[in-house]
């Protein structure tokens, strides 16, 4: 069954998460993805000098199903092959800093001057006309600039940062719709254009909960693990292990006071609705809490999903690798590199009824460059060439 992105060529410039996180979707969506990277030491998450075989395992989990050419950007002759490249390519992504592609002359305005049918995909931290354009982004300044950090943490401590890249992803995540509604459109009006997705944009709306709070007047401040709205809300110790519960209605309060055998609670009015609860949350968690502790967390589990109220393990990465349901959704495929051995990439979560990506064939991350000669071949660049190219620095 031929895949949705078939016949599709992907130009990738990505670095780091956001852009390879796009790419390798693209991938899975059978489009064919030729990541150039820089001849020395690769891109930069690949970080040959501190990691065991050459290469980061981070790297190897996000770049499955491409193949590596190495290019020299900075060298006349290395732009001269990329548009060699481009000109059977329909999809360019990169998330070099602002300013960056237009100094090597490889800016939307010029590229798409010659090649009107190319999608120019960009991954930014800010937005390209913006003030803060030119400034450095990672998902932690993100989470900074955003205000995230500004809500998380508790009452009396500072901010935290989480260490998951869910901006970085989600940036990804945005920029694929983004390259799949211009390749729709260019079907029908046979013109490219510029997608851009800025890291800071997409951060918005998974704030909007909190924007909303703001613009009523009330804004959210740290609380830890309590949400004012659902009490009680909070992890709470198990006999082995932790418990999130999300008390999100006030019959998931009567279930948890029948469950505790504490009744008593259902008539008294310092516990008659969620505000007058959250202004009591630590009497109110030591309550829950003593109960929690009394139990294994997959008795919790079972007896609150029995009653339909809201939880959850608090689980360890390693369990969740660990997961049974983890290898069946195909969220973790099996694959191996020369210096690392057997690995796992990341899979799709995008499940097509009609394109099943678990049996995409599955092409391990690439070495560095392992494909300049096949690729390079194929816009007419023969071994005695490429080995010029090679001694001048240019591949």
């Amino acid at each position: 069954m031929a895949l949705p992105l078939e016949g599709i060529r992907v130009i990738d410039l990505g670095q780091i998460f956001a852009a390879p996180y796009c790419t390798l979707q693209l991938g899975y969506m059978g489009a064919e993805i030729i990541k150039i990277e820089p001849p020395r030491g690769g891109e930069m998450l690949r970080r040959p000098d501190l990691s065991p075989g050459g290469v980061s395992y981070a790297f190897l989990m996000l770049n499955a199903n491409k193949k590596s050419v190495t290019l020299n950007l900075k060298h006349t002759r290395g732009r001269e092959i990329l548009m060699r490249l481009l000109e059977d390519a329909d999809v360019l992504v990169e998330n070099y800093l602002s300013g960056v592609m237009e100094r090597l002359g490889l800016g939307y305005q010029h590229l798409s001057e010659r090649f009107p049918r190319l999608v120019y995909a960009s991954a930014k931290g800010y937005a390209s006309d913006g003030p803060w354009a030119k400034l450095g982004a990672m998902d932690s300044t993100i989470q900074a600039a955003s205000g995230l950090i500004s809500v998380t943490g508790f009452a009396d401590g500072p901010g935290i940062r989480t260490p998951a890249t869910f901006i970085d992803m989600g940036t990804g995540s945005h920029l694929v719709s983004g390259i799949l509604a211009a390749l729709i459109q260019r079907g029908r009006t046979g013109q490219g254009q510029k997608v851009e997705v800025a890291m800071m944009d997409m951060s918005l709306p998974s704030m909007s909960g909190l924007i909303a709070n703001e613009l009523e007047g009330k804004p959210y401040t740290r609380m830890g693990n309590r949400h004012r709205a659902a009490c009680p809300s909070n992890i709470y110790e198990a006999a082995d292990g932790e418990i999130l519960i999300f008390c999100v209605s006030e019959s998931n309060w009567q279930t948890i006071v029948r469950l505790m055998h504490r009744e008593e609670l259902l008539v008294s009015a310092r516990y008659k609705d969620h505000a007058a609860r959250f202004a009591i949350a630590d009497e109110v968690d030591g309550i829950v809490s003593e109960w929690t502790r009394a139990h294994r967390r997959d008795e919790l589990m079972q007896i609150l999903l029995e009653h339909h109220v809201p939880c959850a393990p608090v689980r360890t990465v390693a369990e969740v690798v660990a997961d049974p349901e983890t290898k069946r959704r195909s969220m973790l495929l099996d694959s191996e590199f020369p210096t690392r051995g057997s690995i796992a990439v990341l899979g799709s979560p995008i499940k097509l009824s009609h394109g099943d990506y678990s049996q995409v064939p599955l092409n391990p991350p690439p070495a560095l460059g392992q494909h300049t000669a096949e690729v390079l071949a194929a816009v007419g660049i023969e071994a005695q060439e490429l080995e010029e190219l090679r001694a001048d620095g240019v591949v």
